[in-house]
């Protein structure tokens, strides 16, 4: 049996699954734009891309100057 801790460390490489095109372009695209590209900014990018209305209105919803969430913009109806 081999040693979890062994298995482990083999397991450098990660796949992100995008639902489209226009999802990883957005996530390449704005991952860039962001003060870090730590693995909460790539979430929240991620997550922000998914679905074409929040692509769209991103900059309502993230401010990338700050890195604060525009909780405003979460509540408006596009």
């Amino acid at each position: 049996m081999a040693d979890t801790a062994t298995r482990a460390s083999k397991r450098d490489s990660h796949v992100i699954i995008f639902k489209n095109r226009e999802h990883e372009k957005f996530y390449k695209e704005y991952l860039q734009k962001c003060r870090y590209q730590d693995v909460y900014h790539r979430a929240l990018v991620y997550c922000l891309g998914i679905d074409r209305d929040t692509r769209d209105h991103v900059k309502q919803i993230y401010d990338f100057k700050t890195g604060n969430v525009n909780w405003w913009g979460i509540w408006k109806s596009w």
